[in-house]
């Protein structure tokens, strides 16, 4: 009897219960997945900071500086728009080695 269609339809039953079964492991998987992807992404360290200030030292003024420049000294770090605003609105002077205001698109 291979041409009944009650043994087709048996067929095609066990064949989509098997298929249902695969998809919700796959789902399994991919909560899991996705768990441990936030996890990780939750464990990793915040970026550096792009720019920071120093505070005046002796004679210097204070500056802002790129966070690599090694002319500055400690510096505080600062957000791109703390950064911008320290250079605008708050008039602390670039400094002259890594010229953050270049950078940052500040026209003097």
């Amino acid at each position: 009897m291979p041409n009944d269609p009650r043994v087709r339809l048996e067929q095609l039953r066990f064949l989509y219960n098997i298929q249902l079964h695969h998809l919700r492991q796959t789902e399994h998987w991919i909560r899991v997945a996705e768990e441990r992807a936030a996890e990780a992404a939750s464990r990793e360290p915040p970026p550096p900071p792009q720019w920071g200030y120093s505070h005046a030292r002796g004679d210097k003024p204070p500056t802002v500086h790129a966070w690599d420049c090694v002319m500055s000294g400690p510096k505080k770090p600062l957000t791109r728009e703390q950064a911008l605003r320290a250079l605008t609105s708050d008039q602390i002077p670039p400094c002259v080695y890594c010229t953050p205001d270049r950078h940052l698109g500040v026209l003097e």
